[in-house]
């Protein structure tokens, strides 16, 4: 699926022997790719802004260990979005595009994107199946859908769902009584 090209974009997960709770969230993006850790953009502020009241990104904090006990998980340890890419046209960007709007299979497969799900989260799921003893944090649409595809709930030690933090979402007072529920869930 992945020419070696696209290999400069990968970003790993950030999970330590001490990790206890674990966030899954969707794929890198530009920052990410950049400092080399996942959650490292404006998402990853807006989360340690809402959690712990610093403004560092949550994955820099966890990359560096200043805090302890959280993970980080993405679907896709490449970028989604093709914004995320200074490459020429590739088709596999045009179908990560595509998974971007639905990880779900598609019943008619004209472009070959069963293929690149199946290998996505076929991926995503020998990563994360080796933490079933942890706390699961699935932020956003995309996450939760891909991870129903794969598990379910009961597969780990608890599973919670949240929006995902981008778009200042877990500021906003639609969603307040969930982000307190995080926080006990994280507490």
């Amino acid at each position: 699926m992945l020419s070696e090209e696209l290999k400069n974009y990968f970003v790993d997960d950030l999970v330590y022997d001490d990790t206890k709770i674990i966030f899954v969230l969707e794929s890198p993006h530009t920052d990410e790719v950049q400092n080399g850790y996942p959650v490292a953009g404006k998402s990853g502020r807006d989360i340690s802004k809402v959690l712990l009241g610093v403004s560092d990104s949550f994955g820099g904090l966890i990359y560096e260990q200043t805090i302890k006990n959280f993970g980080i998980v993405n679907i896709s340890n490449y970028p989604l979005q093709k914004s995320a890419y200074r490459l020429p046209y590739a088709k596999v960007l045009e179908l990560f595009d595509k998974i971007r709007q639905n990880p779900k299979f598609r019943k008619n497969d004209k472009d070959g994107i069963n293929s690149v799900i199946k290998e996505m989260l076929d991926d995503f799921k020998s990563r994360l199946e080796l933490h079933k003893d942890k706390k699961i944090v699935l932020c956003g649409n995309f996450a939760q859908s891909a991870f129903d595809e794969m598990f379910k709930d009961e597969d780990f030690k608890m599973v919670l769902r949240v929006p995902h933090p981008s778009f200042n979402n877990w500021k906003k007072d639609k969603y307040k009584e969930k982000i307190q529920e995080l926080k006990r869930f994280i507490g």
